[in-house]
């Protein structure tokens, strides 16, 4: 719980249209028909750039947000404190190749199932 808070809001829309695509490549895994592909790399770009997107709108808060509290800086020291900050605007990337990862494996099998 605590990696998904700190990636932010941008981690909602991630998991929403990550398991949106999940479940129908699941369902395309079962019974796979070639209608669905262009919906499921939709999605899959979907959740490409919420993921790119998200890292982008967590480094633009740790960017507006380190200068304002000098006494973060005096604390642990600037380069720890951005470190700190960039770690955790990671994290969307991460959830969402993770998600997309598991979209790909379910097309996989589906695509293979399709072939036969």
């Amino acid at each position: 719980m605590v990696y998904f808070m700190m990636g932010g809001f941008p981690m909602m829309v991630i998991l929403v249209f990550g398991l949106l695509g999940v479940v129908n490549a699941a369902r395309f895994a079962w019974a796979p028909g070639p209608g669905r592909l262009g919906y499921l790399l939709a999605l899959g770009a979907g959740v490409l750039f919420a993921g790119i997107g998200g890292v982008a709108v967590d480094l633009i808060a740790v960017a507006v947000n380190v200068p304002q509290h000098p006494e973060w800086i005096a604390e642990s020291g600037l380069g720890l404190l951005v470190l700190q900050g960039v770690g955790e605007a990671l994290t969307p990337l991460v959830f969402s190749t993770g998600m997309l990862m598991a979209q790909a494996l379910l097309m996989a099998l589906g695509l293979r199932r399709l072939s036969d």
